[in-house]
């Protein structure tokens, strides 16, 4: 009999660390729940080759050209083909095995049923934290390892008041039940604002003109990265609701807030280290 028990981000299990889910960017590994949802996908499509007589049509491509095994090797019955699959995505494919497979499907479901089901995928990888995307109908990194290491830097950081804003973005942003985007970008600012307050000794100094200020004490900043902080934080202040109405602007997207996160988590390593240097 299946084993089953409560896997639900943000309860006990997870809150305590007792059993945490899992990290929160899945870049080189997919987890047990996100291979699952994929399956279940995968299901879906199989059922519909078979409602539209496809079938067997479909198995020929995964085995022949996918698999690349010949035709005494394919399975005769169709749950046993199924059950290979199914076993691959579960428990032996690595993540590029599967991310492989899923663009070959889609291609495939494409020319047959004339359906584009990147969009689908697509919102499966964003729900579960999953570092890659659709774009023309490939497989694309949404995020970098050197962004990746920015960001872990900054999470690093010895000022808590910083690191503890790119933390809550960071979570924000990969919430994968309750993603929050415009607070997320908030707390990206956030960490910004506390190290330029830091730097100058004031609490509650405000991006726009911490910055003018840092440059009048003598804190030199590329003028070209001042600007264009200076229009993000424009940015943050036009968008409806971002630094006001407690964060809430239901039109922020994931790019966005990755960006801001991306971007403030470089910003503040560059200040640190300049701050640093002269102290």
């Amino acid at each position: 009999m299946l084993s089953l028990k409560p896997r639900v981000r943000g309860g006990f299990s997870d809150r305590t660390k007792k059993e945490p889910i899992n990290t929160i960017i899945q870049k080189d590994n997919l987890d047990e729940r996100t291979r699952n949802k994929i399956i279940n996908i995968i299901d879906v499509i199989i059922d519909n080759c078979d409602k539209g007589y496809k079938l067997d049509e479909f198995y020929n491509y995964i085995y022949k050209t996918v698999f690349c095994v010949t035709k005494n090797e394919i399975p005769y019955y169709d749950s046993d083909k199924r059950q290979n699959i199914i076993d691959g995505i579960k428990k032996d494919w690595q993540y590029y095995d599967i991310l492989s497979f899923i663009e070959e499907i889609v291609i495939w479901y494409n020319k047959s049923f004339y359906q584009d089901l990147t969009g689908i995928f697509n919102e499966l990888f964003e729900i579960e934290c999953v570092g890659y995307r659709f774009v023309n109908m490939q497989i694309t990194d949404i995020i970098n390892d050197e962004e990746i290491k920015e960001i872990e830097e900054a999470l690093d950081t010895k000022y808590s008041a910083c690191s503890e804003s790119i933390n809550k973005a960071l979570n924000l942003l990969y919430n994968r039940d309750n993603p929050d985007y415009s607070n997320s970008v908030k707390e990206s600012i956030s960490a910004i604002e506390a190290i330029c307050n830091i730097i100058l000794g004031t609490n509650n100094a405000t991006l726009g003109e911490a910055l003018k200020r840092l440059e009048k004490n003598g804190f030199e900043i590329h003028s070209a990265m001042k600007n264009a902080f200076i229009s993000l934080y424009g940015y943050t202040s036009d968008k409806s609701g971002i630094r006001h109405n407690n964060g809430v602007d239901e039109n922020t997207t994931f790019e966005e807030a990755k960006y801001m996160l991306v971007s403030c988590s470089a910003f503040l390593n560059y200040l640190i280290q300049i701050y640093e240097k002269n102290n």
